[in-house]
């Protein structure tokens, strides 16, 4: 049976996956973990990074035993599936993403950031900020926030993968976008996709950014045709 790892987005957790394992379970062996910093995982001292993403996905292969893996990524997710296989391209088969913001200008970089403070998040979205405690732990969900916008803010300043290492991916890559996403864009994921020697480009119709408001029906059915 083909195995799948899953890789969840920014502030989520390997759970956001649980109802998709479930409808895939008979026709694949799917793994979900949560990277580091997220789901009660420690931040490490140099914070959250693609290279410590990487180290997360290649302890889970090991301790699991497993030479090569299909990779799906949400958000982030699937950013550090594609680096990923830029580090370790002899350990993936084929990568599917949803949903992943490329460009990482200024502007939208400074917008994403502003989303990221812990008292404004009471203030408007208090379910959301009560919801990351839960998930996150009441101690580090706050560190998290944090290292979170360090992140993006070294991503607006430091280029992770060049153009020409993305086009040394030969793996099969799907990328999905929702045409209705406002994180990232239809547009940047098509200038990825061009780079991409294998790549194919899935437009979800009527989809924005939030994994929970993606149709899990048409999901699993692109997965299921992507990854047999």
């Amino acid at each position: 049976m083909e195995q799948i790892l899953f890789l969840h987005g920014a502030l989520g957790s390997k759970y956001q996956f649980d109802e998709l394992i479930k409808d895939l379970s008979t026709s694949f062996k799917c793994s979900a973990i949560n990277l580091a910093g997220h789901g009660g995982e420690l931040i490490p001292p140099q914070g959250l990074t693609f290279d410590t993403f990487a180290k997360n996905i290649l302890d889970f292969l090991d301790a699991e035993k497993i030479d090569k893996i299909h990779l799906f990524g949400f958000s982030m997710g699937g950013y550090a599936a594609l680096y990923f296989a830029h580090k370790h391209p002899e350990r993936v088969n084929k990568i599917m993403t949803l949903n992943v913001k490329f460009n990482w200008d200024p502007i939208t970089t400074a917008k994403e950031r502003g989303m990221l403070d812990p008292d404004k998040m009471f203030e408007k979205v208090p379910a959301f900020a009560n919801n990351l405690m839960l998930v996150h732990g009441m101690h580090l969900w706050k560190s998290l926030l944090k290292s979170t916008s360090d992140m993006m803010k070294q991503l607006s300043e430091t280029m992770v993968m060049s153009e020409e290492e993305l086009k040394a991916i030969k793996h099969p890559v799907l990328l999905g976008i929702g045409d209705r996403d406002q994180t990232s864009s239809v547009a940047e994921t098509l200038q990825v996709y061009q780079k991409l020697s294998q790549a194919q480009l899935w437009v979800l119709p009527n989809t924005a950014h939030p994994f929970e408001r993606i149709d899990r029906e048409m999901l699993g059915s692109a997965i299921k045709k992507f990854f047999i």
